[in-house]
């Protein structure tokens, strides 16, 4: 058990974002925004000479509260990009540091924001619908879900405190996630999703759990700073990045697997 400053970290429950702390699915969401950048950069009559997505943009979003939803992700870069003028895809989207910058004045909600920055050029429910059929697959494609890959290779049931999820996918996305997991069972009102009504950042999500099933020291394990914008605003129990994308947060592993035996002193059972 890891003892910080303010007392020893003692959670009566676990909370576990997905992506990127459950489950590996960096290349499938960012293949599904790379799609969606080239296809509706090229069928707005425009040229696509480079990628539509790349690691270094990825980061510099993700460390933004705002942008943790994948399709908005790829909204804002298309009318961001379009905003400028330019036919080269090459040329339209912005380097990462000129990215950083733009969205510095963003609050916590993307959809707001963009409308004021520049011209809404792109329908956010049809990127959306694209994205999910590039993501769970549509017609004769698999879906780029299939990608994904298991960072906790254990059963939800043999972990030593109760546990739930609080994700940023929608109810269709979590069952692939149930999949790609092989928990199927997992119970389903221990899961809260986007389609619950509540989005991250925000707190409501560890409140919704801490509320109903009665908890009072989560330990929230997450890897974006939306994540940690929501356990910061809630205010009660841990919060354990996973990953390198939030050097500010307390407690912060390499992997799912450490973070569990390092805060809970707790090893896994595999049988």
């Amino acid at each position: 058990m890891i003892v910080l400053a303010s007392g020893p970290v003692d959670p009566d429950c676990l909370v576990f974002d997905v992506d990127g702390v459950l489950i590996e699915s960096r290349e499938s969401y960012q293949e599904t925004i790379r799609k969606i950048v080239e296809r509706e950069w090229d069928m707005s009559g425009f040229t696509v000479d480079r990628r539509g997505y790349s690691p270094e943009l990825n980061r510099v979003l993700k460390n933004h509260g705002a942008f943790n939803d994948d399709y908005d992700i790829a909204w804002t870069l298309l009318n961001i990009a379009a905003a400028g003028g330019r036919e080269k895809l090459s040329e339209a989207l912005p380097q990462p540091e000129t990215l950083a910058h733009l969205i510095a004045d963003c609050g916590n909600d993307c959809v707001d924001w963009l409308p004021r920055r520049c011209e809404n050029r792109y329908d956010r429910l049809r990127i959306r619908q694209l994205g999910r059929a590039f993501y769970a697959g549509a017609d004769d494609s698999p879906g780029e879900w299939t990608l994904d890959k298991p960072m906790l290779d254990i059963h939800w049931s043999l972990l030593p405190l109760p546990p739930y999820i609080y994700t940023g996918r929608d109810e269709k996305e979590w069952r692939l996630a149930q999949k790609t997991l092989q928990w199927d069972d997992f119970p389903d009102d221990r899961v809260v999703q986007v389609d619950m009504g509540i989005k991250k950042p925000s707190p409501e999500g560890l409140e919704y759990i801490s509320r109903v099933f009665g908890h009072e020291r989560p330990i929230f394990f997450g890897d974006t700073m939306s994540d940690f914008m929501s356990s910061e605003a809630f205010g009660r129990g841990w919060f354990a990045a996973v990953g390198d994308m939030i050097p500010k947060a307390s407690l912060r592993f390499p992997d799912i697997q450490t973070a569990l035996s390092q805060t809970l002193d707790w090893k896994p059972q595999t049988t």
